[in-house]
């Protein structure tokens, strides 16, 4: 149900996020014929083009691409609107978005799938957002709103932000079969050795030791994906999560790299705003995610 609805501004939305009519057509489930005329009366209502669209492909006006951002944080606001007055049903309802880093479907002490599957077990008519992306990326996203919860190792803390420690992700140092390092001996090889190798390096996260760390890195990557590719191409040293390095499974493809001297960890936190009234979707979502991990912790206590 949307109380405070605005079809013209959801149609620009759709169209400028799909790249054009012809995907936006199947998106909002009507034809272009349709999305065109919609397009023309709010730009019919607004005094101005907001975006070309012809032979030359569709592009925003730079008119446009400010009424992107602001068409976009009004339907924001609306569904959060109406979430809060149909709340008053006690029906779980309204846009859940949460932001988090890649690779973390495979860290065990996390166990994002169980604490996803806790909160849609219970009846709900929540709309679910998943965004993946850098921390930097997430905090910002959090404080203007466009997040309501975020996981990632943050490691710059805001005030605008409440931060509640999760879990740790351990990383070691690897190389690609290909690499100089691969094949040799582990007492042969030293910090002054790994050093002489070029080391790929987080867009984010200068994981690695100040000693080992390049003022001028040659390959920067964004994500765990990135950086194993690399890695893989025998040309750099890289950084990675152990969990993740495990998850591709042992075809040799990469070796860690002096096991007992380096290895990193990052603490993994939940972060929502600190001055916002949290909606029951977010309430339940935090309450699931801190549950999975104190049962997943008294599991390994019990094991231990």
């Amino acid at each position: 149900m949307k109380l405070l609805r605005n079809t013209l501004l959801e149609t620009f939305v759709a169209v400028v996020d799909c790249g054009g009519f012809t995907d936006a057509q199947f998106a909002l489930g009507i034809t272009q014929s349709a999305i065109s005329i919609r397009i023309r009366d709010l730009e019919a209502a607004l005094g101005y083009r907001v975006c070309e669209r012809g032979r030359g492909g569709f592009r925003l006006t730079e008119r446009g691409e400010i009424a992107y951002g602001k068409a976009k944080d009004i339907l924001r606001s609306a569904r959060d609107f109406d979430a809060e007055l149909l709340e008053l049903r006690d029906v779980t309802t309204g846009d859940l978005r949460i932001g988090i880093v890649d690779a973390v479907n495979t860290l065990a002490d996390l166990k994002l799938e169980q604490s996803l599957k806790r909160f849609l077990d219970r009846p709900n008519e929540v709309r679910l957002e998943i965004i993946v992306a850098s921390p930097t990326e997430l905090t910002q996203r959090l404080i203007t709103g466009d997040l309501h919860v975020a996981i990632a190792p943050f490691r710059n803390q805001v005030v605008e932000l409440t931060y509640t420690e999760l879990c740790q992700e351990e990383h070691r140092l690897y190389c690609g079969r290909d690499h100089p390092l691969y094949n040799l001996p582990n007492d042969q090889i030293e910090l002054d050795l790994i050093s002489q190798y070029q080391i790929c390096q987080r867009s984010y996260s200068m994981l690695v030791s100040p000693e080992l760390q390049s003022n001028d890195p040659k390959a920067i990557v964004a994500n765990m994906e990135a950086m194993a590719t690399l890695v893989e191409t025998g040309h750099y040293l890289g950084p990675l999560p152990v969990h993740f390095v495990e998850s591709r499974g042992q075809n040799g493809s990469l070796r860690e790299l002096a096991p007992n001297r380096l290895h990193w960890t990052s603490t993994f936190f939940l972060a929502t705003r600190a001055t916002s009234l949290h909606r029951r979707a977010v309430e339940l979502f935090v309450e699931d995610v801190l549950w999975s991990c104190r049962a997943n912790n008294s599991s390994q206590n019990a094991e231990i």
